[in-house]
């Protein structure tokens, strides 16, 4: 693999956290894979905080992630190194500091500053894997982005699929926004009538099996399949079924907050935004709901999807990584979704299982970033 340049001794550092953490966690990788170099699994959520249910204290109920950190190892300090979309994608999909990536908007992608830089599926794909996306890796201005390439790395994949669903396609008009008309930076939130196959979310899990099954057809060839899910980002649009499990009556609100930040910088608070102060409890309410319910439904996605590589043959050599861009504010000091550097905007979960794993259900403590998801997954696949 294509080895990275011109760390920092800051940046060694935390290479150095991952590869003690990967030396306890994966003791026995090389004997576990031989010659036999293993698949890569790459799913991200979009938005996702921490607060599920194999997380300490976590609400969001995601029995399939349950059973992924119950085979593998949760890092229960994982953080991201820009809670934005785009620079955080960037950043940890070049394994490089958003000031060396030189992304800071979302409208930006890495080619732009440094075009001759291997991204981590195109260093897979340089070492001859079949490299993939499905659905959002790179920036997306959602919901608009839906169905289309985005700001996507044509140069990072072989193959790519851009589903878009009754979520993008049908039900706009139906969805309540703190802004009419808008739903990608405000809070807007809808519970649809109809299945989960019908839902963008549904459709990548579907096209994620569709190429496995083919995969599994090509065992000379190793992948490095990259999934990104939607969901939970705004608008948090899910199947109906999944509001039933977080009634707005037993919904608990963040209380203090007055008390919280009466001493913090002006800074520290900057990301709040004027339609927040609209918010009534009730709408408070009804807005968790549908992100809780927007993280169910995207976990039942990741279930069939772990269940397709399982159905497969596929799982004993497949290396499956879980985590998002950024965590998400629902009501803490005051703030919603992102920008903030507290722990809920800042904190990501991450989940690695897979071939050579001898932790079944551990959990990792010590501070990681996604930016060394790079250099971490370039070691381990040889």
């Amino acid at each position: 693999m294509r080895s990275l340049h011109g760390l920092n001794k800051l940046r060694s550092i935390h290479v150095l956290q991952w590869f003690l953490v990967i030396g306890q966690l994966f003791p026995q990788m090389e004997s576990a894979f031989g010659a036999t170099r293993p698949n890569v699994l790459f799913i991200m959520a979009d938005d996702l905080n921490a607060d599920m249910d194999c997380y300490p204290g976590g609400k969001a109920q995601t029995p399939h992630l349950d059973r992924l950190a119950a085979r593998g190892v949760r890092f229960d300090r994982a953080y991201c190194q820009f809670p934005l979309c785009g620079p955080s994608r960037n950043s940890m999909l070049c394994g490089l500091y958003p000031n060396a990536t030189g992304i800071m908007r979302n409208s930006q992608i890495f080619r732009q500053t440094i075009p001759s830089h291997h991204s981590l599926p195109q260093a897979f794909r340089l070492e001859g894997y079949v490299s993939a996306r499905v659905g959002k890796l790179y920036h997306y201005n959602v919901p608009k982005s839906v169905g289309t390439n985005g700001h996507d790395d044509p140069a990072s994949w072989e193959i790519e699929t851009n589903p878009a669903g009754c979520d993008r396609l049908e039900e706009e008009p139906f969805i309540f926004s703190l802004k009419p008309g808008q739903f990608g930076g405000t809070l807007s939130w809808y519970a649809s009538p109809q299945p989960d196959e019908k839902h963008t979310d549904g459709m990548l899990a579907e096209d994620a099996i569709w190429l496995l099954e083919r995969f599994a057809k090509r065992p000379d060839r190793p992948f490095f399949l990259a999934l990104g899910f939607y969901r939970p980002h705004t608008p948090y649009v899910a199947p109906k079924c999944y509001f039933g499990a977080y009634p707005t009556a037993s919904i608990r609100l963040v209380e203090g907050v007055q008390e919280d930040i009466q001493d913090l910088p002006a800074m520290a608070l900057g990301s709040h935004k004027a339609e927040h102060d609209l918010l009534t409890d009730p709408l408070r309410r009804e807005a968790i709901q549908a992100y809780r319910a927007s993280v169910s439904f995207m976990d039942a996605q990741v279930g069939r999807v772990l269940q397709a590589l399982e159905r497969l043959g596929l799982s004993e050599e497949t290396i499956v990584v879980f985590t998002s861009d950024h965590g998400y504010h629902l009501g803490e000091h005051g703030l919603w979704q992102k920008m903030s550097l507290f722990e809920e905007s800042a904190r990501v979960p991450l989940i690695m299982a897979g071939p050579g794993v001898s932790a079944h259900g551990e959990v990792a403590p010590a501070p990681v970033g996604l930016v060394d998801l790079y250099p971490t997954l370039t070691a381990l696949c040889g």
